[in-house]
């Protein structure tokens, strides 16, 4: 049926109404209607109604709107929405989720991923939704587009579906959707209230500034701190630790799987899975090091507290004229010593619950060699026991392994030795494995090591 008439509008007989239809067949209406003629229309309607076909969307009762009186209405498609890159790492979650309720001090600076987790997934767009025009014909909609990843570096795009991290670091999205992770992270300043905590999976963390007191900084690589650590501050990274600075006070803590180097250490505490380097000295300290330490630049002094290696320790000067007492530990490894005891007593437990488990086996033999044959569920019995046998002596064999390991590191740990560059004052006491002795007097430049179950000296060159 040819509508083109409608479009231009009709006149209603013996009226001055316009009856008109919109060009995209989804409005039917009639102009000049008022008080006096709205019956008279209405009534004429009814026919350009069929005439027309219209048969959709015709309203009952019309609605008269000023001297426009609509007909009839149909549906208007609804668009589709566009895809779009949702980003699901849980770090960058975990932060949406907290912006009411956190932590001042927990602003999640860093969005952390770990290597293979999924970051961010691309949702289709939706096809929209069918309109109706008022002759009844379907209108489709405009479908929504798609959308692409735009990745950067460390990402890997998994079915075109899926981005997923290809290393473990801090999640970037560029202002253009460039998604990447990179594994190296600077901070420009402080470690303050303008950062919060910091916490970072990658290789390599630079703070250009100081960590002001009560802040974390915690890294799995290696951390670089421009400044100086602040009082209750705590430092955790599985690499080395580089502090330009000092780190201070006694609420302090320092732990790291790596090296250490700092400038100097006031009261603090700190824990080191490799060398310590101190350029200029340790005041009053809580040193515990797995590998050997080094504190002979600078003052290269250490006065008060006490400094625990593994391997060995050369220190300029020991001690102060006031005859503060310092500890001064070579050879000794804290954490390899409680290992081996740990392991010492699971094999005393592992051995009691094997004989134990041999003297039931055997009450079953008993039973074997009498020409008796064991019910079901004994042999059942016999067959866990046998089983259980097994894994203790599988498990006893792996101890003797690392006893044997840990046994013949303390074997090297007896080659340590305490060296005093320059000078030590009296009260300063040194221990080498389980030998220790306690200087009565200064001495100067001289070294100290582990024979035959006590402590020797020899003068340094």
């Amino acid at each position: 049926m040819n509508q083109q008439k409608y479009y231009s509008g009709i006149k209603l007989s013996d009226t001055d109404c316009i009856f008109k239809i919109s060009k995209d067949n989804l409005c039917a209406w009639v102009e000049g209607v008022d008080s006096d003629n709205i019956v008279k229309v209405s009534g004429l309607v009814k026919n350009i109604i069929k005439e027309s076909g219209i048969r959709y969307g015709i309203l009952n009762p019309y609605e008269l709107n000023g001297t426009t009186l609509l007909i009839a209405r149909g549906v208007e498609p609804e668009a589709g929405t566009d895809g779009r890159i949702e980003i699901i790492a849980s770090s960058y979650l975990e932060k949406q989720a907290d912006k009411e309720t956190m932590d001042p001090r927990n602003l999640g600076l860093i969005h952390n991923v770990t290597r293979g987790e999924i970051i961010a997934r691309r949702i289709p767009p939706t096809p929209g939704k069918p309109g109706q025009d008022i002759f009844g014909a379907t209108i489709e909609p405009k479908p929504g587009e798609w959308v692409s990843f735009n990745p950067g570096s460390l990402v890997e795009i998994v079915n075109e579906e899926t981005l997923t991290a290809a290393a473990s670091g801090a999640l970037k999205i560029e202002d253009d959707g460039t998604i990447s992770v990179t594994k190296e992270w600077t901070i420009d300043g402080d470690v303050d209230l303008s950062t919060g905590h910091v916490e970072f999976y990658g290789e390599k963390l630079v703070v250009k500034g100081s960590v002001l007191g009560g802040f974390t900084v915690e890294t799995m690589g290696n951390l670089f701190i421009g400044g100086n650590v602040e009082d209750e501050a705590i430092i955790l990274a599985g690499g080395d630790i580089f502090v330009n600075g000092i780190i201070r006070s006694q609420n302090t803590m320092v732990k790291t799987g790596g090296g250490l180097q700092c400038g100097a250490l006031e009261y603090c505490r700190v824990f080191v899975g490799r060398d310590m380097t101190v350029r200029d000295y340790v005041l009053n300290g809580d040193c515990q090091v797995h590998g050997s330490a080094f504190v002979k630049d600078g003052k290269g002094l250490v006065a008060g507290g006490k400094v625990m290696v593994g391997g060995s320790l050369e220190v300029k000067n020991a001690g102060t004229s006031a005859n503060v007492p310092t500890f001064l530990s070579a050879g000794y490894d804290p954490l390899l010593v409680i290992h081996h005891e740990g392991l010492i007593k699971e094999q005393e437990g592992l051995a009691k619950k094997l004989e134990k488990i041999r003297e039931g086996l055997l009450k079953l033999k008993k039973i074997e060699d009498s020409g008796k044959k064991l019910d079901p569920k004994l042999e059942t019995v016999r067959d866990n026991l046998q089983a259980a046998a097994f894994d203790i002596v599988r498990q006893m064999d792996f101890n003797k392994e690392k006893i044997h390991k840990l046994e013949k590191d303390f074997g090297l740990m007896e080659k340590a030795t305490v060296s005093l560059l320059a000078s030590g004052f009296p009260n300063v006491e040194i221990r080498i494995c389980n030998a220790s002795l306690k200087l009565r007097e200064p001495v100067e430049k001289i070294m100290f090591f582990f024979k035959k179950g006590e402590i020797r000296a020899k003068t340094l060159p």
